[in-house]
């Protein structure tokens, strides 16, 4: 059947067409749908949606929760807080004389612990696990002795205080970078001046550092020690095999152990409530203190030279959080690697998938990557309110323990698969969920980084883009995202490493079947194959470090840049 022929358009008179011309110019115009606004709605949206649904679930019937509270839920918050405290009391002079000694001192081998300070980030808290929950075997005969000679009392009580005090050591060395980088860059950026006035007025350099340094770099290190802090609340791993009992590991116990899902995310949630109300503590403590930055033409501290003795101290100090965060679980790991390797014929391990570990976390990289740009370019388009609210919430998630995460987008996957959508594959229990729950978990890293390299690039570069005519879309692709290459380098290497290490989330979602180095690694563990679990846990650690080091030598902090 032939179309039909599209009839000519009548022409008005010319007075008519006048008086439309008229109304034309004073009538308002209807704006037109803002893609770029619905693209900043849908992913914010979509981020959020597994948090809201851990939200409405808290209310729902727990059979467990009243027996939790009557015996559990004191033992879980007090372990919690009690172990929190204790890694960050830890972690603070871990990262801050080091940082304070690379930064002002010249010392034989500062350049290479300038960099390797940082090597600990690549190793994940339940890999240090595997090698320091051991470390109490010998000191049996002292707890034999202490039993025989003043009670069980006695011996149960070094017996706890062996397992807190070196679960605690542990995981302040390994988290020690977190205060090391965020007191570093205090401390280089302050102004000579300062510290040169408190020593003019009779200061030593101790006492200067004290009174001067330290509370000018204040906002900093309560940065690195609410990382710190997170990092030890959201930890499962390693207080798993210290059998420490803390929040973390209730809400596995409570979910798999007694099925309850409710009172799981209950205690989720008071975990949440736990670091929140920590930080609120701070920012009370801290009153109406206010900090302020050196100026950008005052100049850094000069480094003093060290000699002799104080060379060798400040040495030391600097190679503890070195030595118990990553060079001796390295070197036990490699042992144990190269005995297991020995005797099944350098063959690798049964299980052990390094194409899909990589695979996924190098795709949800570079996904979640370009992604949190483009949702960082879009947003700034028009500055609106909701595009602003959209911008900080969506980050949330990486204040979440990953376990709340996961049960967040398990609620998702199992609401979407039961309305049985055409054209929709099932989604529960797939990879695109698990990388979907990565994405929730992270996103914050490589959008706070996207919208800072936005703001140092500016306006008038895409203005006049614009003014020549080009797309928004087509600005983003040939001048912000070029110009983005650096802060996306540093987002992927940081956001690379987290998805290689991130055990509790993965535990839950993974498919039946899959695989990833850090799963394989805590399952051998499990099992007590400690030789056999080396070569993953070995492999997560190579895997990280040399990013680390690239991330280094980009952001100018390493030994190479003095």
């Amino acid at each position: 059947m032939p179309f039909a022929q599209r009839p000519e358009p009548v022409a008005a008179p010319p007075v008519v067409a006048d008086v439309i011309r008229g109304f034309a110019g004073t009538r308002p115009r209807v704006p037109r749908p803002d893609r770029w606004g619905l693209l900043v709605t849908v992913v914010a949206a979509l981020l959020l949606l597994p948090v809201a649904a851990v939200v409405l679930r808290l209310g729902g019937e727990s059979t467990a929760w009243a027996s939790l509270v009557e015996t559990l839920l004191g033992k879980y918050l007090l372990n919690t807080l009690v172990l929190v405290a204790l890694v960050v009391a830890m972690a603070m002079p871990l990262g801050i004389l080091p940082a304070w000694l690379v930064s002002t001192c010249e010392f034989p081998g500062r350049r290479i612990l300038s960099w390797m300070l940082i090597l600990p980030l690549a190793l994940p808290t339940y890999v240090a696990a595997f090698v320091f929950y051991r470390v109490p075997e010998a000191a049996i005969p002292h707890l034999v002795k202490i039993r025989t000679t003043f009670g069980v009392d006695a011996f149960l009580a070094a017996e706890l205080a062996l397992r807190y005090g070196l679960l605690s050591l542990m995981l302040a060395a390994v988290l020690s970078p977190y205060v090391y980088l965020a007191a570093r860059s205090a401390f280089t950026r302050q102004c000579r001046v300062q510290i040169e006035s408190a020593r003019l007025l009779g200061d030593g350099v101790t006492r200067a550092f004290l009174r001067v340094a330290l509370p000018a770099a204040r906002p900093a290190l309560v940065a690195g020690g609410a990382f710190v802090a997170m990092e030890v609340a959201n930890d499962y791993g390693a207080v798993h095999f210290f059998g420490v009992p803390t929040l973390s590991a209730g809400i596995f116990r409570t979910w798999f152990g007694s099925g309850d899902l409710v009172a799981a995310l209950r205690l989720a949630a008071l975990m949440i409530a736990t670091v929140v109300g920590l930080l609120a503590l701070e920012r009370l403590l801290r009153g109406r203190a206010r900090y302020s930055a050196a100026g950008a033409d005052s100049r850094p501290l000069a480094r003093r030279r060290l000699v002799g003795v104080k060379a060798l101290l400040a040495f030391s100090v600097c190679l503890l959080p070195l030595t118990v965060g990553f060079l001796y679980p390295v070197a036990r790991l490699g042992h144990w690697a190269w005995l297991h390797l020995a005797a099944e014929g350098f063959a690798l391990p049964e299980g052990l998938r390094l194409g899909q570990s990589l695979g996924l976390a190098a795709g949800t990289t570079v996904a979640a990557a370009f992604l949190a740009a483009l949702f960082a370019y879009a947003a700034r388009l028009r500055g609106t309110m909701p595009r602003r609210v959209f911008l900080s919430i969506a980050g949330l998630g990486y204040a979440i323990p990953g376990a709340v995460v996961a049960v967040g987008v398990l609620s998702v996957t199992g609401a979407v698969d039961r309305l049985h959508l055409p054209l929709l594959p099932m989604l529960g229990g797939t990879v695109a969920a698990l990388a979907f729950a990565y994405a929730v978990r992270f996103f914050a890293i490589p959008l706070k980084l996207s919208e800072a390299g936005l703001e140092r690039i500016g306006r008038p570069v895409e203005e006049a883009s614009r003014v020549l005519g080009a797309s928004p879309w087509r600005t983003f692709l040939a001048i912000d995202l070029p110009l983005l290459k650096g802060p996306l380098v540093a987002a992927a290497i940081l956001l690379f490493v987290d998805l290689l290490k991130e055990l509790p989330l993965t535990l839950i979602l993974r498919p039946a079947g899959f695989e990833t180095l850090a799963t394989t690694a805590f399952s051998l563990a499990s099992e007590a194959r400690l030789q056999a679990c080396a070569v993953p846990s070995l492999l997560v650690v190579a895997a990280g470090v040399l990013p680390l080091i690239l991330l280094d030598r980009r952001l100018g902090t390493g030994s190479h840049h003095g």
